[in-house]
């Protein structure tokens, strides 16, 4: 029976592990958290579950997230939630709302853009989706006169943040529009809510807890937790790897999971022999953008009734200026939008993006719930009647070492050397045996999502089944 070594008990370190257990081979999963999930993390606020992590599932036509979790009736259309049927509004610092009138335009441009960006990539001098979106919304501001010049930085970096919200990169400027062209984009819904299940439901379906518990298969028996991997050397044969408590444990084949952030920091030292060639490329030049989610539970809510589901946020330049040099809140000129949270009508999430994303994080916990606090009151305070929140909690997974980020965008930098995912995902193999395998979204065409990270562990189980056939 060959053993396999699983790096990380992400949704592809548990795809991986379902299907290989299911075929006969020997696993053991090391995980550096003390749970699993990875970047799906759901906790209890109130009387809801919710997510610090992944949370919608984007596409439905070639979404293997989709393909499983439909079918048992566990997700719902953005569409199909009455409540939330209204694109938005943009909200000032000053307390001053734009228009649904004036903000769905604009984001419509902002969606064209990013539908459109991959077909002009030769004509752009620095082949990033900031350059052409600059251009597009700039010709937009001329041909609308009723947009007040004033209102034209103020709005062009609320809808560089936006799409932030999906990327993570520190600005559009830094984003490669080559990727979008390239991007493995699945057709269909793409804000495909859980209804009042969290997306850590996708793990009990993959470990085939659900729905049927007596079909679990034993991956968390078989997963060590707390565990962190320091070194994989695959020098010799069987393969060694070694905690960073100093326990060595032997494989015939590894499976590598972490995010491509925590391999840039520690490729080094983790593998023996040292990565080269097109891998090390991939590796160094590839990117894990940044986002954090702020969820702020209410008992009394203060948006009952109004029918915004969005509410872009913008600086005023007189606000920016006084707080961006100010190291203790310049992280609030990263906040992005705010929304509330499909089936948990007491909550809220703000979103923050960008260069700000580490500042926020690291703002010692009693002076961030009060910050959140007056930045709540700065942009509605003059509009709404506001109550005092009952729990505010922030994302942390920037600052923690074992992720050191969000999920994946193709950055400018990697076309510039001709790095690639297929370089990322193809194995190390040694004497014509795929020894060294590698995982997680950011290996995946369909990265920065779940259903690429799932589809890429299933990609390594079924090469390591097939090689074995």
């Amino acid at each position: 029976m060959s053993r396999v070594i699983i790096v990380g008990a992400g949704p592809s370190g548990i795809a991986a592990a379902s299907r290989l257990i299911q075929n006969g081979f020997d696993v053991t999963i090391f995980e550096a958290e003390n749970r699993i999930g990875g970047r799906i993390c759901s906790f209890q606020m109130g009387e809801y579950t919710a997510d610090l992590g992944a949370e919608w599932v984007h596409g439905e036509k070639d979404n293997v997230a989709f393909e499983l979790a439909w079918p048992l009736g566990l997700l719902e259309r953005a569409y199909e939630n009455k409540e939330f049927n209204s694109s938005g509004i943009f909200v000032g610092s000053d307390g001053e709302i734009i228009s649904e009138q004036v903000a769905a335009p604009l984001l419509k441009l902002l969606e064209n853009i990013s539908d459109t960006v991959g077909d002009v990539v030769g004509t752009l001098k620095t082949g990033s989706v900031g350059e052409y979106a600059e251009i597009k919304i700039n010709e937009y501001f001329k041909s609308h006169p009723e947009i007040s010049a004033d209102k034209h930085k103020p709005l062009m970096e609320s809808l560089n943040s936006a799409q932030m919200t999906m990327d993570g990169a520190k600005n559009w400027h830094e984003v490669s529009a080559k990727g979008f062209k390239d991007y493995a984009d699945c057709e269909g819904d793409q804000l495909i809510n859980w209804k009042h299940r969290t997306y850590s439901t996708i793990l009990d379906i993959l470990m085939k807890k659900y729905p049927n518990p007596k079909e679990e298969l034993p991956i968390r028996s078989k997963t060590k937790l707390n565990s962190k991997i320091s070194r994989i050397d695959y020098s010799k044969s069987p393969i060694k790897v070694t905690t960073i408590n100093g326990e060595n444990f032997f494989a015939d084949h590894i499976i590598v999971t972490p995010s491509i952030a925590v391999l840039q920091k520690n490729h080094e030292t983790l593998f023996t022999p040292a990565l080269t060639g097109k891998k090390l490329n991939a590796i160094m030049n590839l990117a894990l953008g940044r986002i954090a989610k702020i969820l702020v539970y209410y008992e009394n809510p203060w948006w009952i009734g109004e029918p915004f589901w969005f509410r872009h946020l913008y600086w005023t330049s007189e606000d920016k200026k006084e707080i961006e040099n100010d190291p203790q809140r310049r992280w609030m000129l990263g906040l992005t939008s705010s929304m509330r949270i499909e089936h948990r009508p007491k909550m809220m999430v703000f979103w923050v993006t960008g260069c700000y994303v580490h500042e926020m994080e690291s703002i010692d916990e009693k002076l961030f719930q009060e910050q959140v606090k007056q930045v709540i009151n700065k942009f509605f305070g003059k509009t709404h009647k506001l109550s005092e929140p009952k729990i505010i909690k922030r994302s942390l997974w920037n600052t923690n070492e074992n992720f050191l980020g969000t999920q994946s965008f193709r950055p400018v930098k990697a076309d510039l050397v001709d790095a690639h995912i297929e370089d990322y995902a193809a194995p190390i193999e040694v004497n014509n045996k795929p020894t060294i395998l590698f995982a997680g979204e950011a290996t995946s065409l369909h990265y920065s999502t779940v259903h690429g990270a799932i589809e890429s562990g299933w990609r390594e189980a079924d090469r390591l089944i097939n090689y074995y056939k």
